[in-house]
């Protein structure tokens, strides 16, 4: 990552600006207690660890910057859980407050909704708590807030859309209208589609870095345009323009099962190299081309998928769209298929972080004022509200589970916690493992064997969200675009934050407005099945420090901007990278998956309920977007319903 001919001194890599407060998302002043023994961390560091805010002991979360997302402190106990050295020296939990109605694993998108089913449908005087590892509520929807020249940016920091809604579930749906959310507001108030293309940045441009490519050069246009100028050679090019062109058959002769039949069996790299004949410099071309939408890359990516969802060689196959969805389609794409034609993003200015934040004012009222979608986003979290006495639900952030298990009785669930460096214990009538289902085997063991392989099968795709606070945006404007995509390149893309006015939150009016620009990464490994490409992607982004991050995100900026006038030293206010180590939800589907589509799935084995115990959350829903959450929480608390 250190190729470019840029310094240190003038990428500003010496620069003070605000993530110098902050190392890999631990206050540098606890920075070396942090780094200590699992448990029994020093009387310091576990008084600030108890504070909210947590782990800097101080701060709002939302404005820290530095490394976020999962940040080292985040996941050192579950990796220790998962080595089996946790228990050796971490001794008795002890009690405290409590009992609960019901226990909630994980303060994302599931664990708060199915916090807000479980006072709706089955007990609204229910005493509720839900912990979550993180200094911050929200899983993957993070809010990362910046301030500049006195003005407040909002970004996302993971889990940005609400995509095709009307393709929902009505259990999922109805959350939105629980929270007084109005989607139609969006296309017809707050969005602005044409914002750039009115401030003359409505194109897109490719940049083909030197460390791939040979040389370093930025063309206009998105994916499918590939300039003449562009370090391809010349039969890449000619297959590119070829295959872009999407009206060659490259399964000619075949009747159109015949056709799902040979896609089924192969994936979308397979279909690229063995019927379309894409190779060399085409193929490195589009290898990473479906990662950003799934995690995987071309050779990790169903040709049955890729096929319904007309990526570049797939649109002149015969095939019958009437008919379906076909069998085999992953969850995904078949639901996408019933959309309907509602193609529509809907997106709030921190993304999926305002769904976040208006389930816990829905849950915790005094902690989040107001009670509508505009006044949301601007809206104030009182942190200190969330695990307060007076709070109904309470929500225990820093706080990492380590053990949930029955009674003898089978009438309650104990649910051991470390937070702060002590490992304590409550008591409750029941538990919603809205946590991430790949770590569920090592703290629940009253799950069957079979449910144990299941929740190991549960491999997230790593990914790394870059926000990026910057005084003005007017390079962009000089060059005519609002993004540009990267081939083959650690960065996948670079893009200027979406326009979306809501409230009293305002987006910038002009080019010389400071902005937030968003960098996406995805670490998947190629050439190998998607569960090692995910672990050796984890491996690959958790050795990446935060002075790695930002001297790569300065580099990239400085290579491709820096011609139009962008000096990363100067203009860069802030950086703050979400990693997200377990990322994207494992989506099933053909050839890759044995069991799909006839199941069961890992995700079935693993929900099915035990006891006092059930699981929500995406992994369960096999599939990462919103409504798998909502879905599967609301199907976890109709199960305890059953019980109550």
């Amino acid at each position: 990552m250190r190729d470019s001919e840029w310094s240190d001194d003038s990428l500003g890599m010496n620069r003070r600006i605000s993530r110098r407060d902050f190392l890999d998302g631990v206050a540098l002043v606890i920075g070396s207690a942090a780094a200590g023994p699992l448990l029994g961390a020093s009387p310091a560091a576990a008084a600030a660890s108890s504070r909210p805010g947590n782990p800097g002991g101080s701060g709002y979360p939302p404005a820290l910057t530095g490394m976020r997302g999962s940040y080292d402190s985040t996941f050192a106990i579950a990796h220790a859980l998962r080595d089996g050295t946790f228990w050796d020296h971490a001794g008795e939990p002890r009690p405290v407050d409590g009992p609960y109605d019901l226990v909630v694993v994980g303060a994302g998108i599931s664990g708060l909704s199915a916090a807000h089913y479980y006072l709706r449908d089955v007990n609204p005087k229910a005493k509720i708590l839900i912990l979550d590892p993180h200094d911050d509520f929200g899983g993957h929807a993070k809010r990362n807030e910046f301030t500049v020249a006195g003005r407040t940016l909002i970004g996302a920091g993971g889990s940005e859309t609400i995509e095709s809604p009307g393709t929902y579930p009505p259990e999922a749906f109805q959350v939105f209208d629980d929270l007084g959310f109005d989607l139609t507001k969006f296309p017809s108030t707050f969005a602005d589609p044409t914002f750039y293309a009115r401030n003359g940045a409505g194109g897109q441009a490719t940049f083909f870095a030197k460390e791939v490519w040979g040389t370093d050069y930025l063309g206009a246009g998105g994916l499918g345009e590939i300039p003449a100028e562009a370090p391809l050679d010349s039969a890449g090019r000619n297959k590119l323009l070829e295959v872009f062109a999407g009206d060659r058959n490259y399964l000619p002769g075949l009747t159109p099962e015949q056709t799902l039949d040979v896609l089924r069996q192969i994936s979308y790299g397979a279909f690229l190299t063995q019927y379309a004949q894409v190779t060399g410099d085409a193929y490195r071309y589009l290898l990473h081309a479906t990662a950003v939408f799934t995690g995987v890359n071309v050779d990790q990516f169903p040709a049955l998928d890729a096929a319904a969802s007309f990526y570049p060689g797939t649109t002149a196959l015969n095939l019958d769209f009437t008919q379906g969805p076909w069998p085999g389609l992953s969850k995904t794409i078949a639901r996408f298929w019933a959309g309907g034609g509602d193609d529509i993003e809907y997106q709030f200015p921190d993304g999926n972080a305002s769904i976040a934040r208006a389930l816990v004012r829905r849950l915790i009222p005094q902690a989040i004022s107001g009670s509508t979608m505009e006044d949301l986003v601007t809206a104030h979290c009182d942190y200190s509200r969330l695990d307060h006495d007076a709070s109904h639900p309470r929500i225990r952030l820093s706080s990492t589970v380590v053990r949930v298990q029955h009674w003898p009785d089978g009438r309650g669930v104990d649910v051991a916690y470390v937070r702060g460096g002590t490992l304590y214990t409550v008591r409750a009538g029941a538990v919603v493992m809205a946590c991430w289902n790949a770590m569920i085997p090592y703290i629940a063991p009253d799950l069957s064997d079979a449910q144990k392989a299941a929740g190991h099968q549960a491999v997230k795709y790593p990914l790394i969200k870059a926000n990026v606070a910057v005084t003005n945006w007017r390079p962009w404007q000089r060059l005519g675009v609002s993004k540009f995509i990267v081939p083959g390149g650690f960065w996948g893309s670079a893009y200027l934050d979406t326009p979306v006015n809501i409230g009293d939150y305002r987006f910038p009016t002009g080019p010389d407005d400071p902005i937030v620009i968003t960098l996406w990464a995805a670490l998947t490994a190629p050439g190998m099945d998607r569960q090692a490409g995910a672990r050796q992607g984890r491996t690959t982004l958790t050795r990446l420090t935060f002075a790695d991050l930002e001297r790569s995100i300065r580099d990239l900026l400085a290579r491709t901007l820096g011609p139009h006038g962008f000096d990363p030293a100067a203009d860069i206010a802030a950086v703050t990278t979400n990693r997200w180590a377990h990322g994207y939800a494992r989506w099933y589907s053909t050839p890759f998956d044995p069991f799909w589509p006839t199941g069961p799935t890992p995700a079935d084995i693993i929900g099915t309920p035990v006891g006092r115990l059930t699981v929500a959350t995406t992994d369960q829903a096999n599939h990462g977007f919103v409504d798998g959450a909502l879905e599967s929480a609301y199907r976890a608390v109709q199960y305890l319903a059953t019980l109550h």
